[in-house]
C-alpha cells in the first residue's frame, strides 16, 4: 500500500514536511518507533496518527510522525 510519511508539529499536531512515500504492507501502530537513515543523516519518530484513505486509485496511506 502507498504510504507517504509526513513529520508533524510538537504541539499541533499539523502535517510539517513529507519524510518519505514508500510501498509496503506494514501495519502500522500509534508509538511505532521509526528511524530514517538516509544521506548519512538518521532520524528518529514516533507515530502519532495512521489513516488509511480509500478511493478510485486504490488505498492510501497516511502516517503521522513526531520527531524524537
Amino acid at each position: 500500500m502507498l504510504t507517504e510519511l509526513w513529520e508533524s508539529d510538537a504541539f499541533t499536531e499539523r502535517k510539517e514536511r513529507l519524510v518519505d512515500t514508500i510501498e509496503t504492507e506494514y501495519h502500522w501502530s500509534k508509538g511505532d518507533i521509526i528511524v530514517v537513515t538516509r544521506g548519512g543523516g538518521r532520524e528518529r519518530y514516533r507515530v502519532i496518527y495512521a489513516a488509511v484513505e480509500i478511493g478510485d486509485d486504490g488505498l492510501k496511506r497516511e502516517i503521522l510522525m513526531m520527531k524524537l
